[in-house]
């Protein structure tokens, strides 16, 4: 750590000199101009305009046998931890692998293939997500995610195959999402200073990612009651298609005032929101009791169905006490 006096100049300038060693290992010179932000009251941020650091960040990966799941994994990773250039290489790429890679591209926000041959591919990422908004993220993410819950529901009622699909089709996007707010999340740990500008501090992106991980999931169960609905042989009776309607409507309910919480850092709706956790209970005792009168391959069916909003009332939980955590100001932050 470096110590320096402040010290005034001109009669109204302050000025604190910079430390000659660091200052010429990182090429600055006189003249060079350096950005100073303020990221909390007592902090300000200096990073200079010279060339280090500038280089291309390029993660590489070698195939060797990796195809299918681990070769998508493995590039979802170095997406994630912010490479703006991956460089894959195998002594011949199949055309399994080749397939692989071009589909798990296709699922993210801003990689493509920009070079290829038989033993080379080289991904490069052609959007910048600084830009990205994680206040109109998480939105989008939230709104897709309640979307595919209701409308999962609705197909599972009605016995309704395509709006199924659709519901299926839906989850890409919102992994899409995720997997970007991932990476600006990683990027924003090691990057002091954003091109873009503070948006918002870490603490808070933090709660954020937290919260759409959450959302993410319940998009995950939509899509899976959405797998299940065709299975049924026939359409559900009234009385159990309104009481998993009015239960899921309640676990919905949950999320609705668990995510207006957090964004609008409300202590007593995220504290209405895990009180509604608690009376849901009921509903679901009632309906896995009338499930289990159907017979056997429905009511296994049904209960997947059953499982699935008792999860997502766990999620809204989780996110309403997210919003509990962050409806405090931090230790110096200024609202």
């Amino acid at each position: 750590m470096y110590s320096r006096k402040v010290q005034i100049t001109g009669g109204s300038t302050f000025m604190v000199t910079l430390p000659k060693n660091w200052a010429e290992g990182i090429g600055l010179e006189p003249g060079m101009e350096v950005q100073m932000v303020s990221i909390k009251p007592n902090t300000m941020v200096m990073q200079p305009k010279t060339g280090l650091g500038k280089e291309e960040k390029v993660g590489k990966l070698e195939l060797d046998n990796k195809d299918g799941a681990p070769l998508t994994r493995s590039i979802i990773s170095l997406y994630i931890a912010g490479y703006e250039v991956i460089r894959i290489t195998g002594e011949q790429i199949t055309s399994s692998q080749r397939s692989t890679i071009r589909t798990t591209i296709q699922s993210l926000i801003g990689p493509e293939i920009v070079e290829e041959s038989s033993d080379l591919i080289i991904i490069r990422n052609l959007s910048d997500l600084s830009e990205l908004s994680i206040n109109e993220t998480l939105s989008r993410i939230y709104q897709i995610s309640r979307s595919m819950f209701f409308d999962t529901m609705k197909a599972l009622i009605n016995h309704d195959a395509e709006l199924a699909k659709d519901v299926e089709d839906r989850d890409d996007d919102v992994d899409r999402l995720f997997l970007a707010l991932a990476r600006r999340f990683r990027v924003m740990l090691y990057t002091i200073v954003e091109r873009s500008g503070k948006e918002v501090n870490r603490a808070r992106y933090f709660d954020y990612q937290t919260a759409a991980k959450q959302l993410e999931r319940i998009a995950d169960h939509a899509s899976k009651i959405a797998k299940i609905s065709p299975s049924l042989n026939e359409k559900i009776s009234e009385p159990i298609a309104k009481e998993i309607n009015e239960t899921a409507e309640q676990a919905l309910n949950i999320v609705d005032m668990a995510v207006e919480a957090l964004t609008e850092r409300d202590i007593e709706i995220a504290n209405t929101a895990l009180g509604e956790g608690e009376n849901i209970e009921s509903s679901l005792l009632s309906l896995d009791k009338s499930i289990r009168e159907l017979d056997p391959q429905t009511a296994q069916l049904l209960g997947i169905v059953s499982d699935s909003i008792d999860r997502v009332k766990e999620y809204g939980n989780n996110i309403a006490e997210t919003a509990l955590n962050s409806s405090c100001s931090l230790p110096g932050e200024v609202n």
